[in-house]
């Protein structure tokens, strides 16, 4: 179940990431971009459920995500972890519990701060895109470390998280 909601999770923040900047290029190529009024052309504040096919879907796979996110840290917190891969330095452990501690409260700041966004325009864009740049960083760190485990010490990491 775990490995289930976590690659769930990556697939969702993936999809999601293609449609948020689907939806920003769409609406800089129409006039509607940054810097012509709040809401990213939206008139500001929360747009009717539904009115902006895209722009809902965004919004629904945001709330999914927080809800997948939620699920997983329950589960986290009752359920047993793993032990440790052997081949795992200490520095290594440490590093693999920060990032992963980073993608838990990115997968809801990231959310949260698009709703703050959609309520408040523009105003509040650097926000959001600070959540995405830390979300970023840390998804580079943990990527980098299953990769420097897979390439490097060639020792099937990857092959325990699939």
């Amino acid at each position: 179940m775990t490995k289930l909601l976590h690659w769930t999770v990556v697939l969702a923040f993936a999809a999601q990431f293609v449609l948020g900047y689907a939806l920003d290029a769409s609406e800089s190529g129409r006039g509607r971009g940054r810097g012509e009024g709040p809401g990213r052309g939206r008139g500001g504040g929360f747009p009717a459920f539904g009115e902006d096919g895209p722009l809902t879907a965004h919004i629904l796979l945001g709330v999914t995500i927080v809800l997948l996110g939620a699920v997983r840290l329950v589960l986290r917190r009752r359920l047993p972890l793993p032990p440790w891969a052997p081949t795992l330095s200490a520095a290594e452990r440490r590093l693999a519990h920060r990032t992963e501690t980073a993608l838990y409260a990115l997968t809801f700041a990231v959310p949260a701060t698009g709703l703050v966004l959609l309520a408040s325009g523009d105003d509040l864009l650097w926000l959001h895109v600070t959540a995405h740049l830390a979300f970023f960083a840390a998804l580079a760190a943990h990527v980098g470390l299953v990769l420097k485990h897979q390439l490097v010490d060639r020792d099937r990491l990857l092959r325990r998280m699939l």
